[in-house]
């Protein structure tokens, strides 16, 4: 699912000029591309575990769709108004599905809706104050950003609270 630096980063890693010459390819592939093995696995493993939540309150298919937008909010933001930046990773998605497992659980696990919501302010803050990370690279903070503004957006629309007894997948609202 995810390929590493030693997988095409510089060809299929966000590059705003190189988008904007025409490799609209980047704008799906930055996400799937990172920066090495560790980069890689540390997100693969996040996303399983934050998947694992979602999916207990929406289809799969649902999961998917939230992750496309997510992933072409930030791509757009990057584009729009981080232009020169160049980054990869699935990290600004994750923290846009962790946002959105936050506003799902807050009801029924309040503890584990505030522990995931610590865990995104962390990883904001050490990487705002560049504290001590596995790789070398910057981290894209505006990706994660941008993927927690989508993510609450999205989360927020779906609360089952805003459509009466079934969430948007159809699925039946415990108690």
């Amino acid at each position: 699912m995810f390929a590493t630096a030693s997988v095409g980063l510089s060809d299929l890693g966000f590059d705003g000029p190189a988008v904007v010459a025409g490799e609209y390819w980047r704008l799906a592939t930055s996400h799937l591309t990172h920066l090495d093995f560790r980069h890689a696995v540390t997100n693969a493993v996040g996303a399983g575990v934050v998947a694992a939540i979602l999916l207990a309150f929406h289809r799969l298919a649902t999961v998917f769709g939230c992750t496309a937008v997510i992933a072409a909010v930030i791509s757009a933001a990057s584009l729009l108004f981080f232009g020169e930046s160049r980054h990869a990773g699935f990290s600004g998605i994750l923290y846009g599905l962790a946002a959105m497992a936050v506003i799902r659980l807050s009801p029924r696990s309040p503890w584990l809706a505030a522990t995931v919501a610590i865990v995104l302010i962390a990883g904001i803050v050490t990487a705002l104050a560049d504290w001590g990370r596995p790789w070398t690279a910057d981290i894209a903070v505006h990706t994660h950003l941008c993927g927690i503004a989508a993510g609450v957006a999205i989360g927020l629309w779906l609360r089952p609270e805003s459509v009466g007894p079934h969430d948007h997948d159809g699925r039946r609202q415990s108690p």
